[in-house]
């Protein structure tokens, strides 16, 4: 049990370090930026606690153990959509393969749509940084 609290604050850590490299993308028409515009980045319904439990619930630890993987890192990066939806996700670095393959499964199987980012009123698609680190020694 300590493993996996270990993993959860650790992830979570880390989540909240990445949102700070987080930009917003205009669609395919940007629009000139008002220096008093006003910029929200898109968000997970029940904030950003919801997101890593939806990763957790998706993310199987049992074919790591297997390889014996006890601790790994991975960044995953998508695009969140004007309608919400996750888009474009990509693995952009690993230390397995074993554990690119599962990141990519679990956030792909994340089906909840997003608040999508907005920017002047208008919703924009915003590109986000989804780091994971995990130990289970």
């Amino acid at each position: 049990m300590k493993k996996y609290l270990f993993f959860i604050l650790i992830f979570q850590a880390v989540f909240i370090a990445a949102q700070k490299d987080s930009t917003v993308v205009p669609g395919p028409k940007p629009a000139p930026v008002a220096e008093t515009s006003f910029t929200k980045a898109a968000e997970f319904p029940g904030g950003h606690k919801a997101f890593v439990a939806e990763i957790l619930k998706n993310f199987r630890t049992s074919p790591l153990v297997k390889a014996e993987i006890m601790s790994a890192e991975a960044v995953a990066t998508f695009m969140v959509d004007t309608d919400g939806n996750m888009v474009d996700i990509k693995i952009e670095s690993y230390k397995h393969k074993l554990v690119k393959d599962e990141f990519l499964r679990a956030l792909k199987m994340i089906k909840t749509q997003w608040i999508p980012a907005e920017q002047d009123g208008k919703k924009v698609r915003n590109f986000m940084r989804q780091p994971l680190v995990f130990s289970l020694e």
